[in-house]
């Protein structure tokens, strides 16, 4: 049995935590495995908390990584320095071939040229990218994973068998986003007689802007609570994610609607890193990091304007309502797509504040069509659990090549 040394590469901050979730069950497994990672979109910080070393430092581009929504984001990202970046990359896995033994890609099948082309070795794929609830793989994406791959792990247990019907080496065995919530602690549950509305603006630089867009919608909908009589108190928890700033949102959110209020001592120490404050409608939006996993937790529904992330809150049963966000990921074709995905888990509203408001509060009040999409959310995402199997499956084929 060889120790075997592999690279890991991927195209997202999502991709990042769903990769880095396996490098710990694969560590788990075999703590003298060794591990590298090269993030082609974005700056790899879930790898470097995990003591991964990054073939070559990551960087952020204006897209966020998403190009292909448009020439504006890919004008942003020429003038940013893509092209030089790529060649950079390009160069590194080229100068990485001999010392690899298997490549681990996660996101879509470009990753599949990079590695198959470039780096030469077997590849293991999870395509979170793409499903058959949305659309089939290309023929071409079909094409590269059966010449390249030794195995594939799609997000769903339809698309493997899709797959498998044209002759990709595909198996299902749960879905590694559910396994990559880390739970740090009951402080910020739900309390009786309360609702908790977690609020996840998105992971890249939109997320600012999106979170402006959010603060209305919750003026909206305490106005909606008040003139009801809703007597219950309502919590409203920011995930803001890593490499995003506090001091940004500082910046940017108008003072005549919120105040800043900076977190205890006690507070930091949990991960909340600052509050915004309503005085007039008495309420807050308390801001955290790294507690992703306890928000969802503690939430009864979700306002979102994220990838990854809403796919996790409506496989832990939380309906989501979302609506067009202000940047390159979150667009109109976007969020129209990952409701095709997640289903009616999900529910894309006009990005009016009052019509996102009014939703929130039918859903809430309607616990059968609550239910219903907390279940067709945990439904379409499927079970946790498929890291250590995959993880098994990598190291098996480590084996066999070294």
């Amino acid at each position: 049995m060889s120790n075997g040394r592999i690279l890991i590469i991927s195209n997202g901050h999502g991709e990042d935590l769903i990769a880095a979730r396996l490098a710990q069950s694969l560590k788990e497994l075999r703590p003298s495995i060794q591990l590298e990672a090269l993030p082609i979109v974005g700056l790899g910080s879930a790898f470097s908390k995990l003591g991964i070393s990054l073939l070559l430092e990551g960087k952020q581009m204006p897209s966020g990584g998403f190009i292909r929504n448009g020439l504006k984001n890919i004008k942003m990202d020429l003038q940013a320095g893509l092209i030089s970046h790529t060649r950079r990359q390009l160069r590194v896995l080229k100068a990485a071939r001999e010392g690899v033994d298997l490549a681990f890609c996660v996101g879509d099948a470009i990753l599949l040229l990079f590695a198959g082309w470039v780096l030469k070795r077997p590849i293991v794929f999870l395509p979170t990218a793409k499903s058959n609830y949305i659309a089939p793989h290309w023929k071409l994406e079909i094409d590269l994973m059966r010449r390249y791959c030794t195995a594939v792990f799609p997000r769903d247990l339809i698309t493997a068998k899709s797959l498998q019907q044209h002759g990709v080496k595909a198996d299902f065995y749960g879905n590694v986003m559910m396994d990559a919530l880390e739970f740090k602690g009951d402080d910020l549950k739900k309390n009786p007689g309360e609702i908790v509305v977690t609020i996840l603006p998105g992971g890249r630089e939109e997320a600012y802007d999106n979170l402006l867009e959010i603060g209305k919608v919750v003026l909206e909908f305490e106005k909606l609570c008040q003139a009801n009589g809703e007597g219950l108190q309502r919590r409203y928890l920011v995930a803001l994610s890593g490499g995003l700033e506090f001091s940004e949102l500082v910046v940017r959110m108008p003072v005549e609607d919120w105040q800043v209020i900076s977190s205890t001592l006690s507070e930091l120490e949990r991960g909340i890193i600052g509050h915004f404050g309503s005085f007039k409608e008495q309420i807050r939006l308390t801001v955290t990091q790294g507690r992703f996993a306890d928000l969802l937790k503690a939430s009864d529904l979700v306002i979102g304007l994220a990838g990854t992330a809403n796919e996790q809150a409506v496989g832990m049963g939380k309906p989501v309502v979302t609506f067009v966000g202000n940047g390159p990921q979150f667009t109109k074709k976007f969020a129209i797509t990952q409701q095709k995905l997640l289903g009616d888990s999900i529910s894309l509203v006009e990005s009016e504040p009052g019509i996102v408001a009014a939703e929130m509060w039918w859903i809430l009040k309607n616990p059968e069509l609550y239910e219903k999409m907390a279940q067709i959310g945990r439904e379409r995402m499927g079970k946790a659990g498929g890291s250590e199997q995959i993880a098994r499956e990598i190291l098996r084929f480590i084996d066999q090549v070294t």
